[in-house]
């Protein structure tokens, strides 16, 4: 692409997320808020009753599974702690590989350019590392880690009505 073709290509795109994956949701959390200042943070456990169609590889995962999490709201961007629990997903083999720290950026899309957008990577030879519908939200985990050092999330990133999900809120009142 020339330069002409990637600033039109980039200007209606939308980054909503920052993430990092830990192994203490609670530590991590408090050093945000008292390093930072970013907080309150939305606590949510995510297991195979929460999450839908949840895949790892393109494989559908069939055991139990939880991972918690937290988010932080900062302008237009989004925050996201993960702690894997147990059971299969993505987290735990980044955090075994690279550590605690960014595991993914969030792009916006719209859900009806999903198959598209999947094809489009999927041609550069980029697939699904994880998958997974929580309320209607919907993410795709893209392998891009090896040529970007950070593996690209696409999702529809609503506002959920949490007063309808079970979460916590970090710190407490």
């Amino acid at each position: 692409m020339s330069n002409d073709e990637l600033r039109e290509f980039n200007q209606n795109r939308k980054i909503q997320q920052i993430a990092v994956v830990t192994r203490d949701l609670y530590r991590t959390m408090k050093a945000w808020v008292e390093t930072l200042g970013i907080g309150p943070w939305i606590v949510f456990t995510f297991t195979e009753e929460t999450v839908k169609g949840f895949e790892v590889n393109e494989e559908p995962v069939t055991e139990p599974f939880e991972f918690v999490i937290g988010i932080a709201h900062v302008g237009e961007i989004d925050f996201e702690i993960i702690q894997p629990v147990h059971g299969k997903n993505s987290y735990e083999r980044f955090l075994r590989e690279r550590g605690e720290g960014v595991h993914h950026i969030k792009e916006q899309i719209h859900p009806d350019n999903v198959e598209e957008i999947l094809d489009t990577y999927r041609s550069k030879g980029i697939g699904v590392l994880q998958h997974g519908n929580f309320d209607i939200d919907f993410h795709y985990n893209m392998d891009t880690e090896q040529s970007v050092r950070f593996i690209l999330e696409l999702g529809n990133c609503p506002r959920l009505d949490i007063s309808k999900i079970e979460h916590s809120i970090y710190p407490p009142e």
